[in-house]
């Protein structure tokens, strides 16, 4: 199987760094205390609405002068006014900080390609178990096709069959081929060897003691392949799937930094080149300061004022969608890593299957484990999934 770059590309983009945590972190704090402030206002606000309202009602006409009663109701005006002011102000809040997060998680999605150490120990894997497959590696297979040749060049050039049972074994072992290891190019060749050594006997003494050795590694080989091809096929759906994320995520990056005045080349040479979490950490505090400052604009000009409370919510719904997206790819990422486990498992048998199969079946401990714990150590799939669902506070 031909390593999945995209896949492994794509899937590293997802990984949480300590910088991108401690990000999202502020903006939330941020977020509960600027709510906090406005929640502690509107309740105090709320205690003079009732005061003044209690003192209207039990005003009498003839103790209170019409003087008083106008300032009491001004002054009750103004707390109405006032009260307005923060019910409006407090979606506004949520949705500023919630975009501030948005922006600064797709960020943190196209930046942090940088657990190397997990792309390389895919393509080890994949490189190692690929070669499981390639049956010209098997001695029992090759010390067979070398006497196998000598017998058809000598006897069966002129024979029509056996002409078909030669072009077989070459185009399934011949180290570029690209036929795979099963289907009807490997059932031929078995069925013609088995049909061609019933003919030959013991005549061709050799080639018959060593036929039921090489049948027998090519038709496991070609089990194996055969069972091993399903679960690449599915390594093969979840990176088409990762490569149409890969440009959503580069779209709707563009289209942030085109809405909030951010620019492009800064975040290419302050961002994406950094090498420092510090450096992309200030360069994320300096795109909340623009998204912060662009909304007050927004919501300042009569043109955009409050419009731009659903622009900012379509950015962070798409975000959040694709976090989830590729929460639940990197759950099925985990999930076919546990295939992969399970068929290699079932093949390592030594009493079940000859032992140059077996020795490289086990051989894939090593580079599986190595895999499986870089997995770990940079992706946490069920908390990405469930991050994804609880990063924003509602608007109401």
């Amino acid at each position: 199987m031909k390593t999945p770059l995209f896949l492994f590309l794509f899937l590293l983009t997802a990984a949480f760094s300590q910088a991108q945590t401690e990000i999202t972190e502020q903006i939330k704090t941020d977020r509960d205390n600027q709510l906090k402030e406005l929640n502690e206002k509107l309740k105090k606000n709320e205690e003079i609405v009732n005061g003044l309202t209690e003192k209207l009602a039990a005003t009498d006409n003839k103790t209170a002068s019409d003087k008083e009663k106008i300032e009491d109701m001004e002054k009750l005006q103004i707390a109405l006014d006032s009260r307005l002011k923060i019910l409006e102000e407090a979606p506004k809040t949520k949705i500023n900080l919630n975009g501030q997060l948005a922006f600064t998680e797709l960020l943190s999605i196209q930046r942090d390609i940088q657990p190397l150490e997990l792309f390389l120990s895919s393509q080890s894997f994949f490189d190692q178990l690929g070669s499981i497959g390639k049956i010209q590696q098997y001695k029992s297979f090759t010390t067979w096709k070398t006497d196998f040749d000598k017998w058809y060049e000598k006897d069966g050039k002129s024979d029509a069959m056996s002409g078909l049972l030669q072009n077989s074994l070459s185009l399934i072992s011949t180290a570029s081929s690209a036929v795979p290891l099963y289907g009807t190019m490997v059932n031929t060749a078995i069925s013609g060897v088995t049909s061609l050594i019933g003919t030959l006997g013991k005549k061709e003494k050799d080639l018959y003691d060593k036929t039921p050795e090489m049948l027998r590694i090519l038709t496991i080989s070609s089990q194996f392949e055969q069972q091993k091809s399903i679960i690449d096929h599915e390594w093969n759906l979840i990176n088409q799937e990762l490569e149409q994320l890969q440009m959503e995520n580069a779209l709707l990056l563009n289209e942030q930094m085109s809405y909030f005045a951010i620019d492009k080349q800064r975040f290419e040479s302050r961002y994406l080149k950094a090498t420092l979490d510090s450096e992309r950490e200030q360069f994320k505090n300096e795109c909340r300061k623009s998204i912060s400052d662009k909304i007050m604009y927004l919501d300042k000009s009569p043109d955009t004022r409050g419009k731009w409370l659903g622009q900012v919510e379509t950015y962070m719904y798409k975000v959040q969608s694709l976090r989830l997206r590729f929460g639940q790819l990197t759950t099925r990422m985990l999930a076919n890593i546990d295939q992969y486990d399970t068929l290699l498992k079932n093949y390592s048998d030594t009493t079940k299957f000859p032992v140059e199969f077996t020795s490289k079946i086990m051989a894939m401990n090593s580079p599986l484990n190595n895999l499986r714990n870089k997995f770990y150590s940079s992706f946490n799939p069920a908390k990405y999934v469930e991050d994804s669902a609880v990063m924003y506070i509602e608007r109401q």
